[in-house]
């Protein structure tokens, strides 16, 4: 789950949308945007973009600088506990390479069905509000816009699983020449 640092713009939208009387799923149909979409931004854990915003804003008849949100959007990437005790336990539980392609193939695809969750939920926090940077009254030119905080013990468990899948592919590449 991602928290909010600098502003409280997923509060903002939540209140504003409870004043209005709409529910999660008119929101996200207003946006175009699944139902998912939506509640995740309001449990800040994504940010809506600057069409989605300016959306926003006109359902919400208020300005449209951001809602009221305040540059840079910090984000503090908080993983989903489950996420990680599955990428610990596929990294520990994973055998060094075997020389056996069908051994070493299974081990390389339970890490990687472990890892690609934890990826992805990273690269949700990095993903970049699509703000218009030319607009001068929005964005100065040396400002920073978004700000990631990132978890050091996840990034060398994600470090520690691409290690291990480097070295079964090597063991499948040095197998394939040796053929």
């Amino acid at each position: 789950m991602f928290q909010e640092q600098n502003n409280e713009l997923h509060a903002i939208i939540k209140k504003l949308r409870l004043e209005k009387g709409l529910t999660q799923k008119e929101v996200a149909e207003y946006l175009g945007v699944d139902i998912s979409v939506y509640v995740d931004y309001e449990l800040a854990r994504s940010t809506p973009n600057a069409k989605e915003l300016k959306i926003l804003s006109e359902i919400y008849d208020v300005n449209d600088k951001l809602l009221g949100a305040k540059l840079p959007i910090v984000k503090k990437i908080v993983y989903p506990k489950e996420l990680l005790v599955k990428l610990e336990t596929a990294i520990k539980e994973c055998p060094d390479r075997t020389g056996n392609y069908r051994k070493d193939k299974l081990a390389y695809e339970k890490l990687n069905s472990a890892l690609e969750p934890v990826l992805e939920f990273r690269n949700n926090a990095f993903d970049f509000p699509n703000i218009d940077l030319e607009r001068s009254d929005m964005v100065t030119q040396d400002q920073t816009v978004k700000s990631v905080e990132i978890d050091n013990r996840v990034e060398k468990l994600i470090e520690e699983c691409l290690e291990k899948q480097k070295e079964l592919i090597m063991c499948r590449e040095s197998q394939n020449l040796n053929q």
